[in-house]
This record gives structure tokens, sequence and C-alpha cells, in this order.
């Protein structure tokens, strides 16, 4: 986790917007998980989607130590079960889709993410609110402040955590200008 926390939830969307968290914050959320399919850097087109790799829950603390954010973009989703396909074009479009987590009930995913430049932004697609909150529970360090999950959860505010203090923040995918605001 980055020395900050902007964060803000869309709960008709299931969606959580953030900026400091990154990959490697995720990875314990995921142990429950039998693994992720990952989409590194474009996200293709329609007509050739990029590429993905499935990964097991074995594989995944590796991850760790990669230097995710030269990727650029990425996208993942949790599997539960069997391993999709490598040929799954329905796979392969949904991670290169920004939208929301139903199309992917083959996979039996809590999560859908997509990031770009791995801790500067995240949306994050859940299934259950329950499972969001434990991934942040999990993540967010006591020294970058207390966030109120309840709050949270009602989505009416952002939030930015940073120095052991909290403070209601614009909501906004530009996340940019936050930051510049902010950092």
């Amino acid at each position: 986790m980055r020395h900050y926390l902007y964060i803000w939830h869309d709960p008709a969307e299931h969606m959580l917007v953030a900026s400091g968290i990154e990959f490697k914050d995720c990875i314990a959320a995921l142990g429950k998980a039998d693994g992720i399919v990952l989409r590194r850097g474009s996200a293709g087109t329609l007509k050739k989607p990029a590429a993905w790799q499935t990964l097991t829950r074995q594989q995944l603390p590796a991850l760790a130590h990669e230097d995710i954010h030269a990727w650029g973009s990425h996208a993942w989703a949790d599997w539960q079960g069997a391993p999709p396909a490598s040929d799954d074009a329905h796979v392969a479009a949904m991670l290169g889709h920004h939208g929301a987590l139903a199309p992917l009930p083959a996979l039996r995913s809590r999560f859908l993410a997509f990031a770009h430049d791995d801790g500067w932004y995240l949306k994050l697609f859940y299934r259950e609110w329950d499972d969001a909150a434990a991934l942040l529970a999990g993540t967010i360090a006591p020294s970058l402040g207390t966030l109120d999950m309840e709050a949270l959860q009602q989505g009416a505010d952002g939030y930015w955590l940073q120095d052991g203090m909290l403070q209601v923040e614009l909501k906004t995918h530009a996340v940019d200008s936050v930051l510049n605001r902010r950092l």
C-alpha cells in the first residue's frame, strides 16, 4: 500500500474506486480463491482481445515481487473451482471491458479489477459487500487512519486517508485531480 488512500464506493454498481491500493495488497483477500485470471497491459480490441493467463492461488505470492507498476494497465478476476480454458473468449472480453462483475458467473468470481499504474488507479467490482469490506480491512494500515466502513458502504462521500487522518473527498474517476491537490 502506498502512504495514502483515496477511496469511494458506488453501491449501485458494486464498485470501489481507489488510489493507494496495489495488487500485492489484495493477495491475502484472494486466499479463498482457487486462482485468478490476469491480463497484463492493453485491453486489446473487440476483434482481437488481449491475452490473459491463469494463475493458481499458490502462484499469487510471487506476483508481490514483480514490478506490476511497469505493466501500465492490468485486469484480474478471481475464480473458484476449475480454471477457465485458455481460449475462453468470454473471459478475454470481460478482462477488456470495464463493466460489472455479473457476466463472470462461470468463474464464480468475487472480484473483477481494472488497474492502471499499480497503486495509482483501481476500479474494483465485487459480488458481495462483505468480501469487499474484508479486502479493505486486510489492506488499510492503521497508520493511514480509520475508515468508517458503514459510511463507505453507503457511498455518499469519497475519503482521503493519510498520516492517521481521515478527510471527506470528492468522488471522481479523475484520481489525478485529487492526487495533484493532496500530494
